[in-house]
């Protein structure tokens, strides 16, 4: 934990956490007030190759700080965490389909052990293969209930179910094939008693990427393509004709050898294109589209609980408000997405809204409170992220007089065992950020009591001055209609929920603590500061992932250009084209990024602006940027319209515009461009060719005709002719 200290700053690491700044990694020996006794290992600088020894010396926290904002923090162990084998992949690393495939392989290891558990299996080997059928019965059996909770417990999209593709229904037991063997079964539980749920995790990634060729044909197609480079931008039909030419050629050579050697196996146009971009994207680009083109382009019994310092308790529970608002839609949403005032189901009725809360048992203060829409995906994930987020911002808005500067890693959590709270995504989450479980039984509310109790405090002391109070029971309502009576509307409620928070119950003497939680909370920082989490950290547990294309600007994810050394050597020689990205929406100057399932890599926005700024400033940004003015866009329009209708004046003074042709005119030009057209409907009409001299006749035919056709052109019929003559020559 971090030591006490009066000066007020983020503390980051904590005493044994390793960590790493770029290239350089160190280890934190201690604490102190200047700043982070750090012990760093030697180190290469990769520019120059120049060795570092290893050496101590003492790091602000300023300056940690700053290199978390750029990314350049990175977190490589935790002293409360538990230590993590670098040869496994860890679980944030893992594809969606393994994670499927290890819960598959999970409620067949449950039912092994609950057929042993009964006396209906020995644990030997012999006793699984005989009972194989009952064992794959049995795994079936819970699978198939596992899928059926996760169909009832799947979100909705603005109220509507979200359905299933037929490929995806298929894919979700698909894995039932090839696992009915007794000894598959053995090597399976013995990896679950062994190494627990991550023992379950095999090598699925690996499907589909055996090699067709050997590297002796890769070699041969390499050099191959290394010969037909040239500067005329071939197109990979070429290459792939010119390759295959040269395979069958050495194939031929090959068997003509007095002891024939195996031939090289064919291949297509797709794995030379792939050898294409292994080998030589850049180059390939250049010379196909040229080089500007190319540039361009976790149960608590006993008498009581006892807490020493903040943090270490949390208890989350959700409440439904004895309150009727007005779902409607005012200011204080326009920034949102249409999708998520569906889900907030801003239709103008009166609703009863449902709290997720997380109080801190040892001050008593509340570290995260907010509404939870009907269908919303995993809760616990918003409510956590929110405790470990600073609510000053929140307080500030809603017109508090006070702060809520209530924050910090806790170290365990007393959940309930509602359905929100015992998902798979719920328990992934926990168990990444190092925090203890303790689980309540439902039904047994004194197991949690200060969560319990806060409620019926908010009902007592906030609710009730309020109209549209939903009563208990219907003797007490009567013939009262509390939707009818609602008066608040949603945002004017959390308006009013922040500031009885901040100003009301932060700020009341608690008999318990013989002081205000507010208070409790500073002498509890004053003793031992809370730890926080890094950007890294925080975007592995609570991020957004995506997929996005890489272009020459970097990686555009919600609006912000995002570009690293790293990124851009990637775009240059790599045939990677589509990145997956971690986006947390508390610190969107950095990224997380990988691609081909390889290791996440932090990088930063390339405008200096955004480092260290939040999704809300974003979207403030955007509601800014997309606000216009009315009058200038009409004058631009008057401009545009007066200007284009002048220019087209002048240019018909000069006559730079041509006057329109008339339908005659047009089809006069029609004519003229159909005919000296050479066609086979024309040869057809004109007959078979015929000799040259086969229309002569005698001399005296011959002088008749040209008699006749002397006085066929007199007087004005020749210029008639020579006039039509150059009237239908071309220009």
């Amino acid at each position: 934990m971090a030591a006490p200290f009066k000066k007020k700053c983020k503390v980051l690491l904590e005493k044994d956490c390793e960590f790493a700044m770029g290239v350089r990694a160190g280890r934190v020996l201690e604490l102190r007030p200047e700043g982070y006794l750090v012990f760093w290992e030697e180190w290469t600088d990769p520019e120059t190759g120049e060795c570092h020894e290893s050496t101590g010396g003492v790091i602000s926290y300023d300056a940690i700080v700053t290199e978390n904002n750029y990314g350049n923090l990175t977190i490589l162990r935790r002293p409360l965490a538990k230590p993590f084998d670098p040869k496994r992949i860890r679980r944030v690393e893992r594809l969606p389909a393994e994670i499927a495939r290890q819960r598959f392989k999970k409620q067949y290891v449950l039912a092994i052990q609950e057929m042993i558990d009964d006396g209906d299996l020995e644990l030997i080997r012999d006793d699984f293969c005989d009972k194989i059928i009952d064992i794959v019965a049995k795994g079936k059996g819970r699978y198939d209930k596992y899928l059926a909770a996760l169909e009832i417990r799947e979100g909705k999209r603005g109220g509507a179910k979200a359905r299933k593709s037929k490929k995806e229904v298929e894919r979700s037991v698909e894995f039932h094939q090839g696992f009915k063997c007794g000894q598959t079964m053995w090597k399976w539980y013995w990896q679950w008693r062994t190494d627990g749920e991550d023992g379950l995790f095999d090598k699925y990634r690996n499907c589909g990427k055996h090699r067709h060729h050997n590297d002796a044909t890769d070699a041969f197609i390499v050099r191959a393509l290394n010969t037909l480079w040239d500067e005329e931008r071939p197109t990979v039909k070429a290459f792939v004709e010119s390759v295959q030419s040269l395979l069958d050629a050495e194939n031929e050579r090959r068997e003509r050898l007095p002891v024939p050697t195996a031939k090289m196996k064919w291949v297509g146009y797709d794995y030379i294109l792939s050898l294409i971009k292994e080998h030589a994207p850049l180059d390939h680009k250049i010379r196909k589209k040229g080089w500007d083109k190319t540039y361009k382009d976790l149960h608590t019994l006993g008498v009581g609980v006892e807490t020493s310092r903040a943090l270490q308790r949390v208890e989350i529970d959700e409440y439904t408000v004895d309150l009727f608002v007005l779902m409607e839609s005012t200011g204080l949403f326009d920034h949102l997405p249409e999708s998520i005032k569906q889900i907030l189901q801003l239709d103008g009725r009166a609703r009863r809204v449902t709290l997720s809360a997380a109080l801190d048992v040892h001050t008593r203060c509340f570290l995260a409170l907010q509404i939870v829409p009907e269908g919303i995906e995993n809760p616990l994930s918003h409510t956590l992220e929110m405790i470990y987020t600073d609510k000053n911002p929140i307080a500030d808005a809603s017109g508090a007089k006070f702060r809520w500067p209530m924050s910090g890693a806790p170290e365990t959590i007393v959940l309930d065992r509602g359905p929100a709270y015992i998902t798979d995504e719920a328990y992934d989450i926990l168990a990444s950020l190092g925090i203890t479980n303790l689980g309540a039984p439902a039904g047994k509310p004194w197991l949690k009591p200060f969560i319990e109790r806060v409620f019926r405090t908010i009902h007592r002391d906030l609710l009730l001055r309020f109209s549209g109070r939903a009563f208990s029971n219907v003797v007490e309502r009567e013939d009262n209609d509390p939707a009818a009576r609602a008066t608040l509307t949603l945002e004017a409620f959390l308006m009013w929920l922040v500031r009885w928070t901040v100003d009301a119950y932060h700020t009341r003497k608690h008999a318990g603590l013989g002081m205000s939680p507010r208070q409790a909370w500073g002498r509890a920082i004053k003793e031992c500061e809370p730890r926080s989490l890094s950007s890294d950290e925080m975007r592995e547990a609570f991020g957004i992932r995506g997929r996005r294309k890489l272009s020459s600007s970097g990686l555009r994810v919600c609006h912000i250009d995002y570009q690293a050394d790293e990124l851009m050597k990637k775009y240059l020689d790599s045939n990677a084209t589509h990145f997956d990205f971690l986006r947390w929406d508390g610190d969107i100057g950095t990224i997380s990024v990988r691609s081909d399932d390889g290791p996440w890599t932090t990088v930063p926005a390339k405008d200096e602006k955004w480092i260290g700024t939040t999704d809300t400033d974003l979207r403030v940004w955007l509601q800014e940027r997309a606000e216009s003015d009315d009058e200038e866009r009409i004058a631009r329009r008057d401009f545009l319209n007066e200007a284009n209708k002048e220019s087209a004046r002048l240019k018909q003074l000069m006559g730079l515009i041509s006057l329109p042709k008339t339908p005659a005119e047009l089809q006069k030009d029609v004519e003229r461009f159909m005919r000296h057209a050479d066609t086979a409907e024309r040869r057809h009409k004109a007959g078979p060719p015929r000799e040259l001299l086969a229309d002569l006749e005698s001399d005296d035919e011959v002088e008749a005709e040209t008699h006749s056709r002397e006085s066929t052109f007199e007087g004005g019929e020749l210029d008639q002719v020579q006039d039509a003559f150059y009237e239908d020559s071309m220009e």
